[in-house]
């Protein structure tokens, strides 16, 4: 998976996204979980949704591999997480920011970790572009597995 995410600029493009929405003090507050449903079908309508944890899935199963990219979003930020399975085995399950500082270590987790936003449409801009990386490491993984 590190090739992977080498391969599509993950932690150059996690950054930019970070530093472009970093205003902790303006950041929205509260959770809107009618609002975030609505913005991210408008993406990928293929999202689940879990009560327990209040938190957003996508799941792509591929061959004997499922990846996950699971969403927390409140007071302002979004938290992403990154799951990687293959034979019922967790090999990844980390934060976007945590992957980030594994394959740089110069990457700087306390300024970078999480993106915030002030506007429901700034948040659809994050959300964009965060599922942009998770469909370029989808379709990365499948052109590694001479599927495309």
């Amino acid at each position: 998976m590190r090739k992977i995410l080498e391969k599509v600029d993950f932690v150059n493009r996690y950054q930019k996204i970070c530093e472009k929405y970093n205003d902790y003090e303006n950041s929205m507050s509260g959770s809107d979980k009618k609002k975030y449903l609505e913005i991210l079908n408008s993406i990928n309508d293929e999202v689940s949704y879990s009560s327990k944890d209040r938190t957003f899935k996508y799941s792509f199963k591929y061959k004997n591999c499922i990846l996950d990219m699971i969403l927390t979003m409140h007071n302002g930020m979004v938290e992403t997480h990154l799951n990687y399975l293959k034979d019922d085995k967790w090999l990844m399950f980390n934060r976007f920011d945590g992957y980030a500082q594994e394959l740089n270590p110069d990457f700087n987790r306390e300024i970078h970790n999480i993106p915030k936003y002030s506007s429901f449409k700034e948040l659809e801009n994050i959300l964009r572009e965060i599922f942009g990386i998770y469909e370029d490491i989808k379709k990365e993984l499948k052109r590694l597995n001479g599927d495309i």
